[in-house]
């Protein structure tokens, strides 16, 4: 019997120590915490977006954003299984009004870049443009240029697909989306294949 979609609030892992009360950034300045990620920390699938985006709405009520919703239909039918992926920010914090945009996302990539050689994911994937560009390094990179292939990125096998938010914005990307889902997942049920 078929299992129905019902997406699902992630766990948060918790923020190092070192990062709690980071100030390197004006980001400090406008955030009401720190997000570092969510799902599986140990997870095999590292997922990269821009920023956090809405977790919880004004009294501070957790909820499942669209962008969320979104991924989490794709992971599902892709057959994907939410242990398997380790959702994670080039920003740690949610950006609510203008801020120096280079400065925040290269002070963060540090934290990043940290994270990701500590988990040491067997692959990335990256969904949006902003995520790309900086975890490749190529400020001119664009998904619909490097999706659908697979590239090694500081030493990792990784893809990219469209942000989630760019997907409901425009419906007739999802196939897509979906398509490049599932060719994240007939990569790692094979190298799974292999290992075991």
């Amino acid at each position: 019997m078929k299992q129905d979609f019902s997406p699902v609030i992630w766990t948060e892992e918790k923020v190092p120590e070192k990062a709690v009360n980071c100030q390197k950034c004006e980001l400090h300045c406008q955030r009401s915490r720190i997000i570092w990620g969510e799902g599986n920390p140990k997870a095999p699938i590292t997922v990269l977006l821009d920023n956090p985006g809405a977790r919880e709405d004004k009294c501070g009520v957790e909820f499942i954003c669209g962008t969320r919703e979104t991924l989490q239909r794709a992971v599902f039918e892709a057959g994907l299984k939410m242990e398997d992926l380790y959702v994670t920010y080039v920003l740690k914090c949610r950006p609510v009004r203008r801020y120096d945009k280079e400065k925040a996302r290269a002070t963060c990539m540090e934290y990043l870049i940290e994270q990701i050689d500590r988990q040491k994911p067997m692959l990335v994937f990256c969904l949006g443009n902003i995520a790309a560009q900086w975890f490749f390094g190529e400020k001119d990179t664009e998904v619909k240029n490097i999706r659908g292939f697979w590239h090694s990125v500081r030493g990792y096998t990784t893809s990219a697909t469209y942000h989630p938010l760019a997907v409901r914005r425009r419906p007739n990307l999802y196939p897509t989306f979906v398509k490049d889902w599932k060719m994240l997942a007939e990569r790692y049920f094979n190298e799974k294949t292999l290992i075991n």
